[in-house]
Order: structure tokens, then sequence, then C-alpha cells
């Protein structure tokens, strides 16, 4: 073989394993941005995974929670009630629901019939003849729980706004007014179970 022969199979050579080294290197380029998107894509389905288990979770608690809130509700369907009432009146009035079914509690312990001595009636001891004409209050549904409760956060309500953000003044007030010193009322409130 002649020289010229030798040198350009030797420079052909050296062109093809340069293309194939070229190609080679692409690849391996490719290769690794191929293998980054692969990461990416999996700690994104990685988390994906751990939001659906998430939500999964979420709806067992939902799905023991509605069943829990129907059984409740039909063994005790007057309690279930008032505790409606309670949530949506409260957020109309302004006040955090358990301050409500704690003052329930002490006043009339969930009793939407009670009357007390002192001519308070219903579940939040609405004190008719104090309240008869200010909140033009109709005797026929006093005893109404949705009606009562409204009355009663009308009452608490006004008392709070004196009060002026004072919690234990509002209660102190709904309990005696300005009449009266029992001390005691206002801490059996935020110290009941509900509170």
């Amino acid at each position: 073989m002649n020289s010229k022969k030798i040198i350009f199979i030797l420079i052909f050579s050296t062109l093809i394993v340069a293309i194939l080294t070229a190609n080679l290197l692409q690849v391996s380029v490719e290769n690794k941005h191929r293998k980054k998107e692969i990461e990416i894509l999996n700690t994104r389905l990685d988390k994906m995974k751990q939001k659906m288990h998430t939500h999964q979770v979420q709806m067992e608690n939902v799905d023991f929670l509605t069943y829990r809130d129907k059984v409740v509700r039909k063994k005790y369907p007057v309690f279930s009630r008032i505790v409606d009432v309670v949530y949506y009146k409260s957020k109309e009035y302004g006040f955090n629901p358990n301050l409500i079914l704690s003052l329930i509690q002490i006043e009339s312990n969930f009793k939407p019939r009670a009357i007390s001595s002192k001519g308070a009636y219903g579940l939040m001891q609405v004190n008719y003849s104090v309240w008869k004409e200010e909140l033009d209050i109709d005797n026929l549904r006093i005893f109404n729980i949705e009606y009562n409760i409204d009355l009663g956060m009308q009452i608490l309500k006004r008392y709070y706004d004196e009060a002026r953000g004072d919690l234990l003044k509002t209660l102190h007030l709904y309990n005696n007014g300005y009449l009266h010193n029992n001390q005691k009322y206002k801490h059996k409130v935020v110290s009941s179970v509900f509170y």
C-alpha cells in the first residue's frame, strides 16, 4: 500500500472516530438531560402521590365525620339542631360558637323550654320583661330554638360592644345586667366543657 492510501485511511478513520465520538458525546449529553428530566418527573410524581395520599386520608375523615354526624343527629336531633343554629348565628354575630354553646350549657343545660324563676326563657335564658320592648320580642316564639338563640346573641352583642370587647365583662353583664354582682357566672362559662 502506498503511503497516500495509508494516510487517507488514517485520516478517514480518525474522522470516523471523531464523528462517532461526537455522536456519543451528544447522546451522552442528551442522556444526562433525559436523566435530569426523569428525576424531575419522578420528584413531581412523588409529590403527587403524597398529595393523593393526603386527600385520600382527608376523604376517609370526611366519610367518618359524615357518618358520625348522621348518627348523632338521629340520637340527639334537638341538640344537633342547636349546634347548627349556634354555629351559623355565631358567625353572623362574630362570636366563637364554643362560647355560645358554653353559655347555653350554663344558662339552660340545652333545654329549649327552660324557664327561670326570674322570668328568663329558653336556651339562652332571655329575660322577657327586661328586653321585650327593646327587642320587640314575640313571646309566642320565645322557645323557638333559632329565635331564642338569635335574641340571646343580640343581647350578648350589645353587652360585648358596651364592654368594648372585654369578654368576661360581657358575660358578667349578660348574666347580671346592672343589678346583680354574680362573679362566678363568667368563670363557669369559660370553664365549660364546650369552651
